[in-house]
């Protein structure tokens, strides 16, 4: 991953970007700072409406986005899918203080430029308008950090899921408890449970909350089934197969 920190970078003149969050002082702050290193801001939105009718009419070189805007119109990942198809090449970085590293990694694996915290320093946030302008990405110090513990790579797509983990996965989504999913598919509460972290673990998620938030944000955020050599899925069992403890497939 290159990242790229405010002292290593030149002032370059002339960026306009839009800001979109629906946070007004936010807006205004981040508006200021970016004047003051002569980046201008050619519109602002506070919805993802505003934020389309605002890039129908006015061009940027940078869309600096907060992913939750609650209000008219989409907002988070489906706000984004309508940007990228919209504008394919426009540099987008997020700035956000309640996404999930995890998903994060995964906007940034479909096309997002750049991820800054809205904890951090604010060299970060002006670092970072100019790093994604230039064609780089960037992820911002403390991100970062979180990214490299818990070992994802939002340029490498994590380590796909097996079958039955991807099964416990959605039927989680689907509002199943552990017990009724292990009951469904004759396998020890044990074995859906370690199916459940090891599935966790790929995705770069940690607790029920992230795991849920990704998921909600991204439905194909579990991506395809690990295959064997041949392309045939890992684990070819029905699911409903029946279990065979103490050593079920992962």
């Amino acid at each position: 991953m290159r990242i790229r920190t405010a002292p290593s970078w030149e002032i370059i003149v002339s960026l306009r970007v839009i800001i979109a969050d629906d946070h007004a002082l936010i807006r205004q702050g981040v508006q200021m700072l970016l004047e003051q290193n002569e980046v201008a801001t050619v519109a602002v939105a506070a919805s993802g409406d505003t934020l389309l009718d605002q890039l129908h009419q006015h061009d940027c070189d940078v869309l600096v986005l907060d992913l939750a805007m609650p209000g008219n119109g989409p907002d988070g990942p489906a706000l984004l899918l309508q940007i990228r198809a919209r504008y394919p090449m426009l540099p987008v970085l997020l700035f956000t203080g309640t996404a999930s590293t995890a998903l994060l990694a995964h906007l940034m694996r479909r096309g997002v430029r750049g991820a800054v915290e809205k904890s951090e320093s604010m060299d970060e946030l002006v670092a970072a308008v100019q790093a994604v302008a230039a064609g780089e990405r960037f992820v911002s110090s403390h991100l970062q950090q979180r990214m490299l513990a818990r070992d994802i790579d939002p340029q490498q797509c994590p380590p796909p899921l097996s079958l039955r983990e991807r099964a416990v996965v959605e039927q989680l989504q689907g509002g199943l408890a552990l017990g009724r999913i292990a009951h469904l598919h004759g396998r020890s509460p044990k074995t859906v449970s370690r199916q459940k972290i090891d599935a966790m673990r790929k995705l770069g998620v940690v607790g029920d909350y992230e795991l849920h938030q990704l998921l909600r944000a991204c439905p194909t955020a579990a991506g395809p089934v690990a295959r064997s050599q041949s392309g045939a899925a890992a684990d070819t069992r029905p699911l409903d197969a029946p279990a065979h403890y103490p050593h079920d497939d992962h």
